[in-house]
């Protein structure tokens, strides 16, 4: 099942993309599909709470935006690592997940 995503919140910080959209397996598998060719790192982290979610190449934020928390929000959270695929428009779509991602959960107090 595909989940479109809501608009990106400006902050200050480099912006590779402004939404991002998730695709539901079974179980709590969840992969993100990022609209963009993603910068090269050593690692990359998601970074959820239930209200938004924050994207880093190494140390360097690179996209955060609201999202609909929810079960997305569970998937993500009850995995150490999420596949990410990067879908640049025109382009066609992988057959594989093209990056994988630490998952590191914010509570909101």
């Amino acid at each position: 099942m595909l989940r479109r995503h809501t608009d990106n919140t400006n902050y200050a910080g480099y912006i590779v993309f402004e939404r991002c959209d998730f695709l539901l397996g079974k179980g709590n598998t969840v992969v993100i599909i990022v609209p963009a060719s993603l910068p090269d790192a050593e690692t990359y982290t998601v970074s959820v709470s239930d209200e938004n979610i924050l994207f880093k190449a190494g140390y360097e934020r690179i996209a955060e935006m609201p999202y609909q928390g929810g079960e997305i929000f569970e998937r993500i959270a009850n995995n150490t690592q999420v596949g990410l695929v990067e879908y640049v428009a025109g382009e066609g779509f992988p057959e594989n997940i093209t990056r994988v991602a630490y998952v590191e959960v914010r509570r909101v107090v």
